[in-house]
Parts: C-alpha cells; sequence; structure tokens
C-alpha cells in the first residue's frame, strides 16, 4: 500500500498541484491525516509542509512503514528566510528517501543535511501553443506574495510606462499588495489558458524557487520566461527566455532588451517550442520507484 500525507490540497499550489497528479495517476492511493492511520508496512509520501518540522513523530514510526519525504522547498529557504533548522534536518535524516523536484534542490538538501536526494522534476500535460506575438504583455502565474517577486517586476514595469502591462494569476497572500498590476486571483484551466494565449512573455522573479512550474507550464504553450538568476530558474529556462539579477534596473533592462529585438523574441520562442519536458506519467515513475524501492 502507498499513501500520501499532506495538507489541505484544495489551495492551488504548484505543490499542491504535484500531489494531486500523483494521486491521479494511482502513484499513492489515498490521502491521510496521520502516521497512525498509516497501516505497518506501507509506504508513505509525506509532503514536506506538513512533515519536516516533526522529527520526532517520524522517530516514532521509522522502520514500521517507509517514509518517503517531498521536499518543494526547504524552511530555510522561505521568505522570511529563516536559519537552517534543526528540526528540518533531523527529518530530513531520519527518513527512507527523500524526493525533490529539481537538481538545484537536491544540492541544496546534501548541502544542508549531507542527504542524497532523488529528483523528479514536476511534469507537463499537453496543451495547445499560445496565439501571442507581442512584446509589452508580462504575465505572472503563482501564488503572488513576497517570495514570487511581483512587486519587482511591477517596479520596473512602473517605470517603463505604456504600453507595458502585468497581470498575476494566482492566489494573493493575506495582507499583501502589488500596485500597478492586474491581480486575477486563482483561475480555473479554461480562463488561465486564456491568460498565456494573450501572454507575450511570463516572468518569474523568485528569491528562492526549487523548480519553477508556472515556467514550464509556459514553455510547453510556446511562451518564453523572465526569470531571477537563483535555483533550478536558469537552467530551466534555458535559451527560451532571460535569466536577470533580482536588481530593478537589470530587470527594466531586460524588458527594454526584449521589446526592442523581434529576432531576440522569435529564437526565445523557437526554443521554447523545442524544449523537451518531463510528462506527469515520468515523474509518477520516479515517485512509484522510490515508494516501492527495498
Amino acid at each position: 500500500m502507498r499513501v500520501l500525507l499532506a495538507p489541505d490540497l484544495s489551495a492551488p499550489t504548484g505543490g499542491n498541484r504535484y500531489d494531486a497528479e500523483l494521486l491521479a495517476r494511482g502513484v499513492v492511493g489515498r490521502v491521510v491525516g496521520s502516521l497512525e492511520e498509516v497501516p505497518a508496512g506501507a509506504a508513505v509520501l509525506l509532503d514536506g509542509l506538513v512533515a519536516s518540522a516533526r522529527p520526532d513523530v517520524l522517530a516514532a514510526h521509522r522502520g514500521r512503514v517507509r517514509l518517503v519525504l517531498l521536499v518543494h522547498l526547504l524552511r530555510a529557504d522561505d521568505v522570511p528566510p529563516e536559519p537552517v533548522l534543526a528540526d528540518e534536518v533531523r527529518s530530513l535524516r531520519l527518513v527512507d528517501a527523500v524526493v525533490v523536484p529539481s537538481r538545484s534542490a537536491a544540492r541544496r538538501v546534501l548541502e544542508v543535511s549531507g542527504v542524497e536526494a532523488v529528483v523528479a522534476e514536476p511534469g507537463t500535460a499537453p496543451v495547445r501553443p499560445s496565439v501571442a506575438r507581442g512584446a509589452h504583455r508580462v504575465l505572472s502565474v503563482g501564488t503572488v506574495g513576497a517570495r514570487k517577486g511581483q512587486r519587482l517586476l511591477a517596479e520596473a514595469v512602473a517605470r517603463l510606462g505604456d504600453p507595458w502591462t502585468v497581470r498575476c494569476a494566482g492566489t494573493v497572500e493575506e495582507g499583501f499588495s502589488v500596485a500597478g498590476t492586474t491581480l486575477l486571483g486563482p483561475l480555473d484551466d479554461a480562463a488561465l489558458q486564456a491568460e498565456w494565449d494573450r501572454a507575450d512573455l511570463h516572468a518569474l522573479l523568485s528569491e528562492a524557487e526549487p523548480y519553477g512550474m508556472a515556467v514550464a507550464e509556459g514553455l510547453v504553450r510556446g511562451v518564453p520566461s523572465l526569470v531571477a538568476d537563483r535555483g533550478e530558474l536558469p537552467d530551466l529556462v534555458g535559451h527560451a527566455g532571460i535569466v536577470v539579477e533580482r536588481d530593478v534596473d537589470a530587470v527594466c533592462a531586460a524588458l527594454e532588451r526584449w521589446a526592442a529585438s523581434p529576432g531576440l523574441r522569435n529564437a526565445c520562442r523557437r526554443a521554447a517550442a523545442a524544449r523537451e519536458l518531463p510528462t506527469w506519467d515520468d515523474t509518477a515513475r520516479t515517485v512509484t520507484d522510490v515508494l516501492e524501492a527495498p
């Protein structure tokens, strides 16, 4: 038996999407609320959001069940940043295996804990290409908050002025505001596809980013991304976008270069369309292999 210990999966986050895709493919059979519900001998995939701070609970069930910790982002790397936390490091060392979404996340886990993690990149699904071919309409997909960099993007676009626009699709963190942007909130699949269809460029300027699922979602649609030089983002975007320092002057310069060069835009779109990214079935096979390992 393989089960998932996870928080509420209803929030439209990348981590929840990852968990839900594994559920849909039968990698795990059901969601449980505590390790006490897991029968002896079963394998349990533990979402790091609920498990990385509870080493004593993990220790109590170690050996009774197979514990696989899924770490989307270390708590030490969230915003506001925290020091490397002893309970998180202990959790990483207690479990039977650790799964992460990228090579950069694996390097970070190894640096913090000495544990070698298995990389299971988030997948993508077949979608139709975006039809946008302009320069000045920027889309940001993901939670709107301090870590994701929407304020930095908005400040740069405000400096540049018309005809630049920024639209943000995703849940807005409580108390967070971004002047000069259109906040769309969480969107269903059809509404989000419509946003991709009108997006000339996607932007993700995160302070810390273990993968960048929204970047991959853009690439499969042929939409390039402007990304920060953090985490997995530079390797993920490759030649299908622009990598920039998290500085408003640098972001302004990158946007101006993008708008001024049709050749650059066309090259990035061709590179995006040519990228070969894993499918969710690929992700499912990797995680299944980890859960079923002896």
